[in-house]
């Protein structure tokens, strides 16, 4: 007993030595010289509005990240109009001109480092800032930086009075480079604990999949840290690029991203991307996590088995004017086998190759649309097939299973105010995204991919972005949801399926008619505010306050305000 305790605490403090000498020599964050710029960047808003008020025409925001260099080469087309922008964009230019400086000119003239002068007055300096950075004439970099983040939350119950309060911290590190500008990678770690609630951290961003966090055990050990690692390997060759990595992806038009959202944990994948001029492909296969099994075996103890499962997406794209731009597209989820070669052709139409394949798989075809003729407008829609049967349509057969997402972007006052607004509608029928094969059901670690909407809902959300100042970035939006849930009785068991969770598909005994919105009735109605400041580069302070007025079926309530603060830096 004694040996085993030593044991425990000398590979504790490796551990805490390995975490330490981590941070010191290798922690940071910044954004990859050749390689993609993070989803939740606020450039993807600017650049958005500047296509509306029509400073760029080609700008198509249904796949996200863009690369550096595409996002450069925007930056170029904008200051050569940029006597179009109004006082406070004309500012938000110049901050990203200086953040991609590197990008454009391969210089640092402007930015700092705080080794090898140890130069501390960096730490508050209005400009790029890296821990260490490196470059030469052959276009080679290396970068590195810290990132330190610092979380408050709190949830009120309004209907029981009951407040919860958590404190996150996280801090981490990343190393990113290239090499002659044409190959890049990254490779990023953070490591972070809470005090307070942890039902309540659970909820919050990714915490509600990362294992280690919500992991039932009865070892005190390591049981309130959390962990994250992200890393890629990214070439690109002027038309052609390709990825290994698992960063954060987005498809889909609108608020609310409807095929690959933030909603489930990050995947990894193998991606290609070609483009020429209006044409483009893109591509990939990620690895998803299935159905999930504890066994308790006498002699090897507690057992964790996970099936995997694999989604396959491409997509034609085809952008001539900005009166049309269209994409058409399809996922494929696989499971119960090894990785399917005939899914590694991006080329290949993928709904024949299942049929192929004795027909084991789910296969959707999805079809994309974005029209900027009117100015100051853009209009977006996307149609996506499940399953359909263009000979009982209108019949409420389980079987026609479809999605339809349509929305405006409306810079109308651009001249006037600092304001832009969004509205988005999304319909998704009965059982889309299920399917009888639990495994092939559109999740990861049972999280929708995309939209957090359940099957059988329909949802209008209206966004309001206002910009008083070019380092605060406000937003107000409405989100009225409406779901027909299945139905349960007294003891929690199923008596009538609906095709309301996408957890459940379609079963021999359920009915061949359904129709939607039927089944017991939620409402969700969501209003969110969320503030955006950056008194200093790289200091950004974050509040988000959301309300929750939900009626819930078997006639359930709540109400309630989630409060986040945030202070993240990167140095």
């Amino acid at each position: 007993m004694a040996r085993s305790k030593v044991v425990k605490y000398f590979r504790k403090m490796k551990n805490k030595l390995t975490l330490i000498l981590f941070v010191i020599f290798f922690s940071g964050i910044i954004k990859a010289q050749v390689g993609y710029v993070p989803v939740d960047d606020e450039i993807y808003l600017f650049l958005e509005r500047m296509n509306n008020i029509g400073v760029i025409s080609d700008y198509n925001s249904f796949e996200l990240p863009k690369t550096r260099k595409t996002i450069t080469s925007y930056l170029d087309k904008i200051s050569e109009n940029k006597n179009k922008l109004d006082k406070i964009d004309t500012k938000k230019l110049e901050y990203f001109i200086l953040e991609f400086e590197y990008d454009k000119n391969y210089s640092l003239e402007n930015s700092l480092s705080l080794l090898p002068n140890l130069d501390f007055n960096y730490l508050f300096a209005d400009k790029e800032k890296y821990l260490y950075s490196y470059i030469d004439s052959s276009k080679t970099s290396l970068f590195v930086n810290f990132i330190g983040e610092l979380d408050y939350l709190n949830n009120l119950n309004n209907l029981s009075e009951v407040s919860t309060n958590s404190t996150l911290y996280k801090f981490g590190g990343e190393i990113t480079g290239t090499i002659k500008n044409k190959i890049g990678f990254k490779v990023k770690t953070t490591n972070g604990s809470f005090f307070g609630n942890k039902n309540l951290a659970q909820r919050y961003s990714s915490l509600k999949y990362n294992y280690k966090f919500t992991k039932v055990t009865t070892s005190e050990i390591g049981k309130n840290f959390f962990d994250e690692t992200e890393a890629y390997l990214f070439g690109d060759f002027d038309f052609i690029n390709f990825k290994i990595g698992n960063d954060r992806k987005l498809i889909g038009h609108g608020i609310h991203k409807t095929l690959l959202s933030d909603n489930p944990p990050r995947m990894e994948y193998l991606s290609l991307n070609l483009q020429y001029k209006s044409l483009g492909l893109s591509f990939f296969h990620g690895k998803l996590l299935g159905n999930q099994q504890f066994v308790l075996d006498p002699i090897q103890g507690g057992i964790n088995k996970v099936s995997d499962k694999y989604l396959v997406y491409h997509r034609l794209s085809i952008s001539p004017s900005k009166h049309f731009q269209l994409g058409i597209g399809e996922m494929i989820i696989y499971a119960n086998r090894n990785i399917d070669l005939s899914y590694l052709n991006p080329f290949n139409f993928y709904k024949s190759i299942e049929h192929s394949n004795q027909d084991r798989d789910n296969t959707m075809l999805f079809f994309d649309f974005q029209n900027n003729s009117i100015d100051k407008l853009k209009f977006y829609s996307t149609i996506l097939i499940d399953d359909i049967d263009f000979g009982k349509i209108g019949t409420g057969w389980y079987g026609n299973q479809t999605l339809i997402s349509f929305g405006i972007f409306s810079s109308q006052l651009y001249n006037y105010l600092p304001i832009d607004f969004e509205l988005q509608y999304i319909k998704i029928d009965p059982y889309v995204f299920t399917h009888r094969i639990s495994n092939n059901n559109f999740t990861n670690l049972n999280f929708s991919m995309g939209s957090t909407l359940q099957p059988n809902s329909s949802s209008t959300i209206l966004n309001i972005y206002y910009r008083p100042y070019y380092k605060v970035n406000l937003s107000l939006s409405f989100t009225y949801s409406l779901h027909g849930a299945n139905v349960f009785d007294n003891n929690n068991n199923l008596t009538i399926n609906y095709g309301g969770d996408i957890l459940l598909g379609h079963r021999v005994s359920d009915s061949e008619k359904v129709f939607l919105l039927k089944g017991d009735k939620e409402i969700y109605r969501i209003t969110k505010f969320t503030a955006d400041y950056e008194p200093v580069k790289n200091w950004i302070f974050s509040l988000n306050i959301n309300y929750f007025n939900n009626s819930l079926a078997g006639s359930q309530h709540s109400k309630e305000i989630f409060t986040s603060f945030t202070l993240s830096t990167k140095l």
